[in-house]
């Protein structure tokens, strides 16, 4: 059966149809679906039955995946508010505050100097009386291509610093030692380079701390200016969740944020896999083009098939 895309949101999310993600597609369907995420950015597969091992496979036939933050021998990582054996975590509880702070615009793994590609969520526990615990996301592409040219000029160079502890402190949840160590702060260009389309898309969020060589106070302003844009309306696409629905989108292209939900009441589990970013956007302090990495990149696998 051959795949339906049909476009949801006004300038990207789609939903699919036609495929079972449980089963091992042919190279054919993943690059229709990898076109597909080209075109729209977010991708909705609905009743996607998935154990770890078939969406760690699944998610394997996109690039490299990184690690689960809390397990380094996992590739799936669940995300929500249960307990190992079941029961409803305290809302108050450590993990539950370093958690919420995915309910504040973000991009997955800004925290990595080579920051997430593809990010996949299927949505395992989800009570259908729920209230609330929508995902949204934004168009980082559109909301970028809409910016006056004289704002485009001012961010065009610009690299600020990202800090996993700049999103945890809005919700009291201060990094220790070790985490401290582990997810250091680092850079990012503020204009990235979409490595596969080539497009130029505004690179903001939550973690965003930071302009090189600006007073802070400065660089704040900067931020919200830009992700007051960025979350227009015209810009946003929220998603309504079901049991089973598998959720995949582009970091390069969007930011998303979960959105609020009574977690000492209702349980809400999404299993989330992430294939890692080809290589950092900043070397040495400077920008990198990293369209004309990937081509390079794709030049020499070819050159190397051709070889063998």
């Amino acid at each position: 059966m051959p795949l339906t895309v049909k476009r949801l949101g006004r300038t990207f999310f789609a939903e699919v149809s036609g495929v079972d993600l449980s089963q091992r597609q042919s190279d054919a369907t993943i690059a229709e679906i990898r076109a597909a995420w080209m075109e729209h950015g977010v991708l909705l597969f609905r009743d996607q039955k998935l154990t770890d091992e078939q969406q760690e496979s699944y998610a394997r036939r996109f690039g490299d995946l990184e690690h689960n933050l809390r397990d380094d021998t996992r590739y799936v990582a669940p995300l929500g508010n249960l307990n190992p054996d079941g029961t409803i975590r305290d809302p108050n509880s450590e993990q539950s505050r370093f958690l919420r702070a995915n309910q504040l615009w973000h991009t997955d793994s800004a925290y990595f100097a080579a920051p997430a590609m593809l990010s996949f969520l299927n949505g395992r526990v989800v009570m259908p009386e729920m209230e609330k615990g929508e995902t949204q996301w934004c168009d980082m592409l559109a909301a970028y291509e809409d910016l006056p040219q004289a704002k485009k000029d001012e961010i065009e160079d610009l690299i600020a610093w990202h800090d996993m502890q700049t999103s945890r402190k809005v919700t009291g949840r201060k990094l220790d030692e070790v985490e401290r160590e582990k997810w250091p702060p680092v850079l990012h260009r503020m204009v990235r380079i979409h490595e596969e389309t080539g497009k130029k898309i505004m690179y903001v969020g939550s973690q965003a701390t930071c302009v090189v060589g600006w007073p802070e106070a400065k660089s704040r302003k900067l931020f919200i200016e830009l992700m007051q844009h960025a979350t227009q309306d015209k810009y946003v696409f929220e998603h309504k969740w079901s049991q089973w629905d598998f959720v995949c989108w582009d970091n390069r292209r969007v930011c998303h944020r979960q959105r609020p939900w009574d977690e000492a009441k209702y349980p809400r589990v999404m299993y989330r896999s992430t294939v890692a970013g080809t290589g950092p956007d900043v070397i040495d302090g400077k920008g990198v083009d990293e369209y004309a990495r990937f081509q390079a990149l794709k030049s020499k696998a070819r050159e190397s098939v051709a070889a063998e």
